[in-house]
């Protein structure tokens, strides 16, 4: 017995301190993932906090609607419209010819409409139409998605629901704070935001931009006449992605707490802390980045 500890005295300590290693980590990695798993169930709780930080308030009896305002104008291709809200949807259609209609209708219960200003600025490349709540200037209406004074009052029940007809070849940049939006039949580059409420896009001109905090983005690509390529994101909600079947693209996709399914040839890797998938479709080029915290990914092929 003494000449086997002799022999194998060393070995034995070094595969014990080993396994007691193992273990350790083994028990640090679990936690660690317990924890963040933890997190990720919590956020829409955190994130329901938000959207009741800007809650809408439009059904039940009691809410009124006001006239509807209306904007036109003549657009060419490669111009951009930028419809900028704060609560409330945006829906947009594609126009025939190539006239600008945009339309926005205010409902409210008990504030003032006139607190909340409809206002078209444009500019050089296009044209800003917004809702602004206050009463200074154009509250900095314009292109882009910098911070201008939108949000009034925390009890302003006020709400802008904007409908826009589309030119084909115009760019669109929409953008709220509590709404949905809505794209369909565009036929040029999509900049589109909202912090609590759904995006459901579709386009035949490529790039697009999609996101959102609270809410599900699809993302609809018919066609890319550009090298732009997709980025779609979420925190707390599902991502889809319906592209050509014939895709040239680096794809870069990843969630923590959810599941991500593709059509094409793809490999998803994950199965403890998140998932993702990385790779080459293709002869690569243009970038396709889809994202989401706490929901699932789906990446099919448009047919």
């Amino acid at each position: 017995m003494s000449v086997f500890w002799d022999t194998w005295r060393k070995e034995i300590i070094r595969g014990a301190a080993l396994f007691c290693a193992v273990l350790v980590i083994g028990f640090a990695v679990h936690a660690a993932h317990r924890a963040v798993h933890e997190k990720v169930m919590n956020l829409p709780v955190a994130l329901r906090d938000l959207r009741d930080e800007f809650t809408r308030d439009d059904g039940g009896p009691g809410r009124s609607t006001a006239a509807t305002w209306t904007y036109r104008s003549k657009l060419g291709a490669n111009k951009w419209v930028w419809i900028r809200n704060t609560r409330g949807s945006v829906t947009v259609e594609p126009a025939k010819g190539d006239s600008l209609q945009v339309s926005a209708v205010k409902t409210y219960r008990s504030s003032d409409t006139a607190s909340v200003r409809l206002v078209a600025v444009p500019y050089e490349g296009g044209v800003a139409v917004c809702a602004v709540w206050g009463s200074v200037g154009d509250g900095g209406c314009g292109p882009g998605q910098g911070d201008i004074r939108l949000r009034g009052p925390r009890h302003n029940d006020v709400a802008v629901d904007f409908t826009v007809r589309l030119p084909r070849g115009v760019g669109l940049g929409a953008t709220t704070m509590v709404g949905d939006v809505h794209v369909a039949g565009a036929r040029g580059p999509l900049v589109v935001h909202t912090v609590s409420g759904d995006v459901d896009v579709v386009t035949a001109k490529g790039p697009v931009k999609a996101e959102s905090v609270n809410g599900d983005v699809r993302v609809r690509v018919e066609a890319f006449g550009d090298t732009g390529g997709v980025s779609a994101a979420t925190i707390n909600g599902s991502v889809n992605a319906e592209l050509p079947a014939q895709l040239d693209a680096n794809v870069e996709a990843k969630t923590v707490n959810g599941s991500i399914s593709t059509d094409y040839p793809l490999t998803v890797n994950g199965k403890f802390a998140g998932r993702n998938i990385k790779g080459t479709l293709g002869r690569g080029g243009r970038e396709v980045r889809l994202e989401t915290v706490n929901g699932s990914i789906r990446m099919k092929k448009a047919v």
